[in-house]
């Protein structure tokens, strides 16, 4: 009877080596691709982030830019900004009201003033603090937060005030640097800013919103009143 014997086969040198070399390989590679990985992660959640806090900023700024621009039509209208640059004063011209620059136009009930001031920063009464849900203008969203869905960690926060706007608009070259640092009251701009933390760093985007009354072409009934 036959005697079975297992044969046993050695590693050669070049098997040896050529492992040697894929384990050099995939010990250098693997934390430079677990590297790449996690900054496009990162740089994924940073740009998810611009993202949201744009499209928060461009609601908000979408809004009247205060209260009293929601009485009546003054929607249309600039209201007048008492702690605000006083060549931008609304003064009454014969029956309107307007400010520097248009009343030479002509135009006063398309972009005219109004006798309402900017009111202060808070949320109007009858309005629901902490929700979006009957925010009407700018200044509402002030102290707003919303947590975003994606990362439970991350915060959105909303921020507005006023800014001065300072400049001499009487010049024929108007020179003219936003003060974001200096706050002011009752002023033609609120400075709007939507920020976050994330991985321990500032995330945020401001925009100037202006005290303009926006354009409107009358209906023929408007106009035949």
């Amino acid at each position: 009877m036959k005697s079975l014997k297992k044969s046993k086969k050695a590693f050669t040198l070049i098997e040896i080596l050529i492992s040697l070399i894929i384990i050099g390989i995939v010990a250098v590679t693997l934390p430079i691709m677990l590297q790449t990985s996690t900054k496009t992660i990162k740089t994924s959640a940073k740009e998810e982030v611009f993202y949201q806090e744009f499209s928060l900023l461009q609601l908000i700024n979408s809004l009247y830019f205060d209260e009293n621009n929601t009485k009546d039509d003054n929607y249309y209208k600039d209201l007048n900004a008492t702690g605000g640059d006083s060549e931008l004063l609304i003064h009454k011209y014969n029956t309107n009201y307007n400010r520097i620059g248009k009343e030479e136009f002509n135009n006063n009930i398309l972009r005219s003033g109004t006798s309402y001031t900017v009111s202060p920063i808070k949320v109007d009464a009858g309005e629901i603090n902490g929700s979006d849900a009957t925010y009407d203008d700018i200044d509402d969203y002030n102290g707003f937060s919303e947590k975003l869905l994606s990362y439970g960690e991350v915060t959105l926060h909303v921020s507005v005030k006023y800014i001065k706007d300072d400049a001499n608009y009487s010049s024929n070259k108007i020179n003219f640097n936003f003060d974001y640092k200096t706050p002011a009251n009752f002023t033609n701009i609120k400075l709007i800013t939507v920020y976050t933390t994330l991985d321990s760093k500032k995330i945020s985007i401001s925009y100037p919103a202006m005290n303009i009354g926006e354009s409107k072409y009358l209906s023929l009934e408007e106009i035949t009143k």
